[in-house]
């Protein structure tokens, strides 16, 4: 059930806010009025598009009104327990752009137009299409299908019932079979026999060429392969040698490399080193940074405390000149207040304004009556004419004479009464704005009169805040004497540890000096005894050197002859596939026409299913759509004329028939257009319920339009205490006052001043 709508700057509103109940409400008002833009609204909020702007006779930019940059829906709506609200935004910046976002129970389940529009259809079960076919009637469609011709009415009736996708799917499979009988005579023109004949010779031919030449390298792969087992023990053995080289030039570059170092060492040190003086050195050092840290942590300490009052003192400091603004506010608000009242009173200005507004009430309620009353004096002169023999008001005799001389006063006594509307639209203006001065003024003095007092207290704070600013500056100006006394301790420790650690640096790099000595040493005396052991021969290595290479240019020669019979292989078996690829294709073509053949009569058959299964699901939806209609017929039609209402098929048309009792009659025959009113009443309820079985929904938009007034008090009647019982909620719109009635769900008046551009209001009737 929808509940409530806001529309914010939307079509003509301005601020609209309505709420719905259950059962049929009402919305009636001029042309104009703003009206149909609450069902717009309502589509919009539910699917972001309504009719007029999906068919495009209106833009998203004509939805904004006047002059505004942003528009907003807010929609909420029950369903399956819970409360769901919609909000939808449309901001005009660069271009036109809108937001969406859904609400169940006040939690935020989507946001987007395109994931809110996908929600709402999986939560509703309906989409736009089956919304504005089965619930939305547009503005003065309720008799869209009665009044249609017969093809139009079967096209839309099963555009309605969505049948119209199976006329589509027929014409399309018979576009397919058509492309497919095309395809065939093509493919079946692209078979030559002579060439198949020639491509099956050339094969035979390519295929012995390949077997010789598959024979011819399979004997070289053989002896490149011994070939290759050969070179792979030479590199092997000469790896080995080569291994060992590597492994002599290394030894005797490492020998050399210590040599030097050893020396290079042996200058830097004189033997004289003192390992206590290092021991002494780190002592130190850790009592002078055990020093540091104990100043370290006080001056955290007094940091802390130094930025707490800080922040302390800018606190108080904003406070004062906080309140030293509010005495300068203040005196300018008592200044406003005397210049607002002047000499007056409230209750003096209050008697004044009431004594104007009675004042404008009495001169329009005159306005009024004098404009009745020319009315009537007008009506009176057009009734006396001059073969007039008796006043047509009290049926006394009159005379020529007379009758000049009654139209003469009455005449004068008109435009006396026009002169008098005349002054009084004259004095209205400059009433009007006195009587909005004065309450201006009103709104004024009370706003100044509410803060004075909340002012002037706050003003009484501020000599307890200046005495504790001039205790927290006294606090941080002690906080800053600690600081700068810690920090000089600091300095002189730091430049102590820094002495410290250059002196206890180079004694450490001497003692590492003198153990790296050691193992310099100590390295060099094995490096020496292992290049003694090394066994290498120069002239084995070069030996081996130059066979390998003499193996590796045969090797280079069979590789070269076998990949020349792989190029004669490879060639052979190109054309082979290339022959054989034609071949295929030919038999690929004939395979293809086979398929094509088949799949055209699969089509046919495909084509017929669809044609039956058009006609069952018609039969199917109409059943249902009368079995609906004849249960709410009596409901919305409680006379004795006509038992039934049915959709009858026929080849081309969908006819309505009634039955009076024996027979089953056209609708368009034999009904009055209350009788029609009722039926198209009867189709949408029955519609909504077999399409929409869910919501439950029904919205309709003008249906008063073309009826007699018989036919009005008819369906108003239906619509207030029948329709209720088999729909759960409807929306009406109707510019006919003659509709209104007391037993709506809800009813209001939408009005609007049209000529100077003003916005829709709202009004509970």
């Amino acid at each position: 059930m929808i509940k409530s709508i806001r529309l914010v700057n939307w079509r003509s509103h301005a601020d609209s806010f309505l709420e719905f109940r259950k059962g049929t409400n009402l919305l009636v008002g001029i042309m104009g009025a703003g009206k149909s833009s609450i069902l717009e609204a309502i589509s919009f909020a539910l699917f972001g598009t309504f009719p007029a702007l999906e068919r495009r006779k209106v833009k998203l930019d004509n939805v904004f009104r006047l002059n505004e940059s942003s528009v907003k829906i807010v929609l909420e709506f029950e369903c399956d327990n819970h409360n769901y609200r919609i909000e939808r935004t449309i901001e005009r910046k660069k271009g036109t752009s809108s937001q969406a976002e859904i609400f169940r129970d006040n939690s935020l389940v989507e946001n987007g137009p395109v994931a809110v529009n996908s929600y709402i259809q999986l939560l509703l079960g309906i989409d736009y299409d089956l919304f504005t076919r089965a619930i939305y009637s547009e503005q003065n469609n309720i008799e869209h299908f009665l009044n249609l011709d017969p093809k139009r009415r079967k096209e839309e009736v099963d555009t309605l019932l969505g049948l119209d996708k199976f006329e589509l799917a027929r014409t399309n499979v018979t576009a397919v079979i058509n492309k497919f009988n095309s395809k065939k005579e093509t493919l079946s023109s692209g078979i030559n026999i002579e060439k198949t004949k020639e491509l099956e010779e050339k094969e035979k031919i390519h295929s012995t060429a390949l077997k010789a030449s598959e024979t011819d390298l399979i004997t070289l792969k053989q002896s490149h392969q011994k070939l290759s087992e050969d070179y792979a023990r030479l590199v092997a053995s000469y790896s080995a040698m080569k291994a060992e080289k590597e492994r002599f030039d290394l030894l005797e570059k490492e020998t050399i490399r210590l040599s030097a170092r050893y020396d290079s060492l042996s200058k830097d040190l004189n033997n004289q080193i003192d390992e206590n003086t290092h021991n002494i050195l780190h002592s130190k050092s850790l009592d002078l940074n055990s020093q540091r840290s104990a100043c370290q942590v006080e001056m955290k300490s007094i940091e802390v405390n130094f930025s707490v009052l800080s922040k302390e003192s800018g606190m108080i400091e904003a406070k004062i000149k906080s309140l030293s603004d509010s005495k300068a506010r203040l005196q300018t608000m008592e200044e406003n207040l005397k210049k607002e009242r002047g000499s007056d009173t409230n209750e003096s200005l209050s008697n004044l304004q009431t004594a104007k507004e009675q004042q404008l009430l009495s001169l329009e309620s005159e306005k009024k009556s004098l404009e009745r009353e020319i009315i009537e004096i007008v009506d009176i002169v057009s009734k006396l004419k001059s073969d007039v023999s008796e006043c047509p008001l009290c049926s006394a005799s009159i005379t020529p004479s007379s009758l000049i001389h009654i139209k003469a006063e009455k005449d004068r006594l008109s435009a006396a009464k026009k002169v008098r509307v005349a002054e009084i639209i004259s004095v209205v203006p400059a009433l009007r704005k006195e009587i909005d001065g004065l309450k201006g003024r009103l709104i004024k003095i009370s706003l100044l009169l509410a803060q004075i007092p909340s002012i002037s207290s706050e003003i009484l704070l501020s000599t307890p805040l200046i005495v504790k600013k001039e205790s927290t500056e006294k606090a941080l100006s002690l906080l800053k004497e600690q600081k700068s006394s810690i920090e000089k301790k600091l300095e002189l420790l730091n430049k102590e540890i820094e002495k410290i650690q250059i002196e206890s640096t180079l004694l450490k790099s001497l003692i590492e000096k003198k153990k790296e000595l050691e193992d310099v040493t100590k390295n060099l005396s094995t490096t020496k005894s292992k290049l003694q052991s090394t066994n290498f021969n120069p002239v084995q290595f070069e030996e081996f050197r130059v066979s390998m290479e003499k193996l590796g240019l045969e090797k280079e020669k069979n590789l070269s002859l076998q990949k020349a019979a792989e190029t004669k292989h490879s060639f052979s078996l190109d054309m082979l596939k290339m022959i054989q690829t034609e071949l295929s294709s030919i038999n690929l073509l004939s395979s293809q026409i086979a398929q094509l053949s088949l799949l055209i009569e699969q089509l046919a058959i495909y084509k017929l299913a669809l044609l039956e299964t058009q006609t069952s699901l018609r039969s199917t939806l109409i059943e249902a759509i009368n079995g609906t209609m004849n249960e709410i017929w009596s409901i919305v039609y409680p006379y004795k004329n006509y038992h039934g209402l049915r959709l009858a098929v026929s080849e081309r048309d969908y006819v309505f028939e009634v039955n009076d009792g024996g027979n089953w009659k056209a609708l368009d025959s034999i009904a009055s257009g209350g009788e029609r009113a009722s039926a198209a009443l009867a189709l949408r309820m029955a519609l909504a319920m077999v399409l929409t079985p869910k919501l439950s929904w029904l919205i309709l938009d003008e249906p008063t339009h073309n009826l007699d007034s018989q036919a009005v008090e008819l369906l108003s009647h239906a619509l207030q205490f029948r329709v209720p019982e088999v729909v759960k909620q409807v929306f009406v719109i109707t510019h006919d006052e003659a509709f209104m009635g007391s037993d709506f769900a809800s009813s209001y008046r939408i009005n609007r001043e049209k000529n100077n551009g003003g916005s829709s209001t709202v009004e509970v009737i």
